[in-house]
Protein backbone atom coordinates (compact mmCIF):
# COMPACT_ATOMS: atom_id res chain seq x y z
CA UNK A 1 0.00 0.00 0.00
CA UNK A 2 1.36 3.60 -0.93
CA UNK A 3 1.95 6.20 1.99
CA UNK A 4 -0.87 8.17 0.42
CA UNK A 5 -3.30 5.74 0.47
CA UNK A 6 -2.61 4.24 4.09
CA UNK A 7 -2.37 7.98 5.42
CA UNK A 8 -5.86 8.83 3.70
CA UNK A 9 -7.55 5.34 5.09
CA UNK A 10 -6.57 6.11 8.13
CA UNK A 11 -7.99 9.94 8.22
CA UNK A 12 -11.14 9.08 6.27
CA UNK A 13 -11.44 5.16 5.83
CA UNK A 14 -14.07 4.38 3.72
CA UNK A 15 -15.78 7.98 4.08
CA UNK A 16 -15.65 8.77 0.23
CA UNK A 17 -17.89 11.87 0.26
CA UNK A 18 -15.99 13.58 3.49
CA UNK A 19 -12.91 12.39 1.92
CA UNK A 20 -14.20 14.23 -1.50
CA UNK A 21 -14.92 17.30 0.51
CA UNK A 22 -11.04 17.52 1.54
CA UNK A 23 -10.33 17.42 -2.01
CA UNK A 24 -12.45 20.20 -3.25
CA UNK A 25 -10.96 21.79 0.03
CA UNK A 26 -7.63 21.46 -1.51
CA UNK A 27 -8.43 22.26 -5.16
CA UNK A 28 -9.26 25.89 -3.85
CA UNK A 29 -5.93 25.56 -2.39
CA UNK A 30 -4.20 25.17 -5.04
CA UNK A 31 -6.15 27.55 -7.70
CA UNK A 32 -5.28 30.37 -4.80
CA UNK A 33 -1.73 29.50 -4.50
CA UNK A 34 -1.85 29.22 -8.41
CA UNK A 35 -2.74 32.59 -8.47
CA UNK A 36 -0.32 34.33 -6.26
CA UNK A 37 2.09 31.95 -8.42
CA UNK A 38 3.33 30.51 -4.83
CA UNK A 39 5.44 27.63 -6.44
CA UNK A 40 5.95 26.05 -2.83
CA UNK A 41 2.37 26.06 -2.10
CA UNK A 42 1.29 24.39 -6.07
CA UNK A 43 4.02 21.58 -5.46
CA UNK A 44 2.33 20.71 -1.93
CA UNK A 45 -0.85 21.07 -2.94
CA UNK A 46 -0.52 19.13 -6.34
CA UNK A 47 1.20 16.22 -4.46
CA UNK A 48 -1.92 16.26 -1.70
CA UNK A 49 -4.24 16.16 -4.36
CA UNK A 50 -2.63 13.70 -6.55
CA UNK A 51 -2.23 11.55 -3.23
CA UNK A 52 -5.87 11.51 -2.43
CA UNK A 53 -6.66 10.15 -6.57
CA UNK A 54 -4.37 7.32 -5.28
CA UNK A 55 -6.70 6.99 -2.31
CA UNK A 56 -9.65 6.68 -4.70
CA UNK A 57 -8.66 4.66 -7.03
CA UNK A 58 -7.66 2.31 -4.00
CA UNK A 59 -11.42 2.62 -2.50
CA UNK A 60 -13.19 2.15 -6.31
CA UNK A 61 -10.55 -0.79 -6.71
CA UNK A 62 -8.54 0.16 -9.32
CA UNK A 63 -4.93 1.20 -10.81
CA UNK A 64 -4.57 5.29 -11.31
CA UNK A 65 -1.20 4.66 -13.07
CA UNK A 66 -2.38 2.36 -15.75
CA UNK A 67 -5.73 3.96 -16.33
CA UNK A 68 -3.95 7.30 -16.83
CA UNK A 69 -1.55 5.63 -19.42
CA UNK A 70 -4.49 3.78 -21.18
CA UNK A 71 -6.79 6.93 -21.40
CA UNK A 72 -4.44 9.28 -22.20
CA UNK A 73 -2.82 7.03 -24.67
CA UNK A 74 -5.95 7.03 -26.80
CA UNK A 75 -6.03 10.70 -26.73
CA UNK A 76 -3.01 11.28 -28.02
CA UNK A 77 -4.11 8.79 -30.64
CA UNK A 78 -7.40 10.80 -31.17
CA UNK A 79 -5.27 14.06 -31.72
CA UNK A 80 -2.98 12.56 -33.65
CA UNK A 81 -5.59 11.51 -35.97
CA UNK A 82 -6.66 15.07 -36.63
Amino acid sequence: MSKPVEYYKQKFGSNIEKAFVHLAKEMGELAGAIEKNNKEVIVYDTTEIAGMLFYFADQFNFNLLENVEAVYTKKLEKLQQK
